[in-house]
C-alpha cells in the first residue's frame, strides 16, 4: 500500500474545480485546497466549473471488504463511549452501502443541515446574482433596494471577491453620477429604505435565545455587511459585532458616502423610512453580488449560520416564493423531492442551529454521492466541502491532529456540524488505491464534544488509510 501522501489523485480530480484549457488532472491536487484558502480570504470568486468524475474505469482504486470495515468502524464508534451514534459510508462507485449505522434513524445533525440548502441552491440556481439598488421615485426621494446580498462591503466593489462582490462606495458612485447626469444639483434628498423581498420573522422562534445573545445568528434581513457583522472604521469586519438593523446600517453608510461624494454637486441626503410596499421607482444605480454558487461556497467552508439562512430566503424568491423562512424550507424540499432524494426529513431552518431539525445518514449521504457522481450542478457542492487541515472549520488545529487522524489531512473533505450535545461530519474520501468512499457520522446526546470531534475524524482517517 502506499503512503498517505503518495495517493493517487483521483478523487482530487474529482473535486477540482475545473478552468477552460486544463491539462494534467494530477495537478489539481494543489488548486483543490487553494481554492478552499481563497474563499476563506473571501479575495477569489473561483469558477464554478466542475471536472468529470474518475468513475467506472481501471484507477477507481481497489473495493472494500464491508465486513472487515465495519468492524474497525464499530470499534471507533464504540470507543466513544457516549451519547447516540449513527453512521453510514458508501462506495462512491458502485453506491453500495459498505458500512450502516442507525442510518435510517432521525438525527439532530447540527450544520450539517447546510448540506441540504446548498445542494437545493446549487441545483436550482447556481448562476444567480442578488442586485442591491437605488431607485429614484420622485425628484426628492431615493430608495435603496435590498436584494438578499448581505456580504456588501462599505467601500468599493471588487470583482474578484465573494465577501465584498459589491461595495456600497462603488453604488454611491453610481448613484451620484446617474443624478449630475441628469442635471440635479443644490438639492435635498430622502434616501428610503426598501427590505421587502423578504418576508416573515427575522428570527426563527426555534432558535436558543443563549444562541442569539452569544452571536451564533442574527436577525435574517435581505441587506447587510459581512454577513451581518458590522464594518470597523477602517471597512474591514468587526467579527464580533452583530448590528442591532443591518439594513439600517447600510442605508446610513450609503447616506454618508452620497453626501460625502455629492458635496460638489450641492447634494445632500437624509435616511428616510423604511418601506412597507416594494419600491416603484426607478432604478437609476445598482451593484450586484457574487453568484449564489459562489456565496455558498463561502458559506459551507465557514458553516455561516446568517449566509445559510439568507440564501435558503433568496431560493424561496428564486423559485417564485415568499423569502420568508417556511418558503426557504418549502424550496429546499421542493428541489431535493424533484432530483429523487429522501424527503422524510424534519427542516425547521436552514443552518442547523436548532435541536429541532432531523435527518438521517441515509439523506447526507444520498446529497454527497450526488455531488461525487452526479452532473456539473450537483458537483458544485464539492466546492463548500472543507479540506481536513487545511480550510474551512477543518483548518482548526485540533482537527485531524492526532496520530489515527492525521491520514485524512489533505484527503477528507467535509462538512462539520456542532451544537452542545451533537456533533457530526459529512463528506467523502479516497483510500490509499484510490477508490472514492462518501460518508456521514452523526452523534447525539453527547457530554463531551471534543471528545467526540476525534472520534468523527478518527472515523474519516479511518476510511482514508484503507
Amino acid at each position: 500500500m502506499v503512503t498517505s501522501h503518495q495517493r493517487p489523485l483521483t478523487a482530487w480530480v474529482t473535486t477540482a474545480l475545473l478552468a477552460a484549457g486544463c491539462a494534467a488532472a494530477g495537478a489539481w491536487a494543489v488548486p483543490a485546497w487553494q481554492e478552499a484558502q481563497d474563499l476563506k480570504e473571501a479575495s477569489v470568486a473561483p469558477t464554478i466549473a466542475v471536472s468529470p468524475v474518475a468513475g467506472g474505469s481501471a484507477d477507481a482504486g481497489t473495493p472494500l471488504d464491508s465486513a472487515a470495515l465495519s468492524t474497525e468502524l464499530d470499534g471507533v464508534l464504540d470507543s466513544l463511549d457516549q451519547g447516540v451514534v449513527s453512521a453510514q459510508v458508501l462506495d462512491a462507485e458502485t453506491g453500495q452501502s459498505l458500512y450502516a449505522r442507525d442510518a435510517q434513524a432521525s438525527r439532530t445533525p447540527a450544520s450539517n443541515m447546510k448540506l441540504l440548502v446548498d445542494y437545493a441552491l446549487l441545483t436550482t440556481a447556481p448562476q444567480t446574482r442578488f442586485t442591491t439598488s437605488v431607485d429614484l421615485n420622485d425628484d426628492a426621494t431615493l430608495t435603496l433596494v435590498a436584494g438578499g446580498d448581505t456580504l456588501l462591503v462599505p467601500g468599493h466593489s471588487d470583482p474578484t471577491a465573494v465577501m465584498g462582490h459589491a461595495g456600497v462606495e462603488t453604488l454611491a458612485e453610481r448613484t451620484i453620477a446617474a443624478l449630475t447626469e441628469q442635471g440635479m444639483s443644490s438639492k435635498t434628498l430622502t434616501l428610503n429604505l426598501d427590505t421587502t423581498v423578504f418576508s416573515g420573522n427575522s428570527l426563527n422562534p426555534e432558535w436558543a435565545q443563549e444562541d442569539i445573545d452569544s452571536g451564533f445568528i442574527s436577525a435574517v434581513t435581505p441587506l447587510a455587511f459581512f454577513s451581518h457583522y458590522s464594518p470597523n472604521e477602517d471597512g474591514t469586519a468587526a467579527s464580533g459585532s452583530r448590528p442591532a438593523d443591518a439594513p439600517a446600517e447600510v442605508q446610513q453608510t450609503l447616506v454618508d458616502a452620497l453626501n460625502r461624494l455629492g458635496a460638489d454637486a450641492g447634494l445632500t441626503f437624509t435616511a428616510g423610512e423604511q418601506v412597507s410596499t416594494p419600491s416603484s421607482g426607478r432604478k437609476i444605480a445598482a451593484v450586484q453580488s457574487a453568484t449564489a454558487a459562489q456565496q455558498s461556497a463561502l458559506m459551507m467552508q465557514e458553516s455561516d449560520n446568517s449566509l445559510a439562512e439568507t440564501l435558503g430566503r433568496n431560493l424561496s424568491v428564486a423559485t417564485g416564493g415568499d423569502g420568508s423562512t417556511q418558503g426557504a424550507i418549502s424550496a429546499v424540499h421542493d428541489a431535493l423531492a424533484s432530483a429523487g432524494l429522501p424527503t422524510n426529513y424534519t427542516q425547521v431552518d436552514l443552518s442547523g442551529l436548532s435541536m429541532n431539525n432531523q435527518v438521517s445518514n441515509e439523506l447526507l449521504t444520498a446529497i454527497t454521492l450526488r455531488a461525487v457522481t452526479g452532473d456539473t450542478a450537483e458537483r458544485l457542492t464539492l466546492q463548500g466541502l472543507p479540506v481536513a487541515g487545511y480550510s474551512g472549520t477543518l483548518r482548526l488545529a485540533t482537527r485531524f491532529n492526532d496520530a489515527d487522524e492525521v491520514g485524512g489531512r489533505g484527503v477528507v473533505r467535509a462538512k462539520t456540524g456542532t451544537l452542545n450535545s451533537v456533533l457530526s461530519l459529512t463528506g467523502y474520501t479516497a483510500t490509499e488505491s484510490g477508490r472514492l468512499l462518501v460518508f456521514s457520522v452523526i452523534l447525539n446526546d453527547l457530554d463531551d464534544t471534543e471528545a467526540a470531534k476525534n472520534t468523527v475524524d478518527r472515523f474519516a482517517a479511518t476510511l482514508s488509510k484503507q
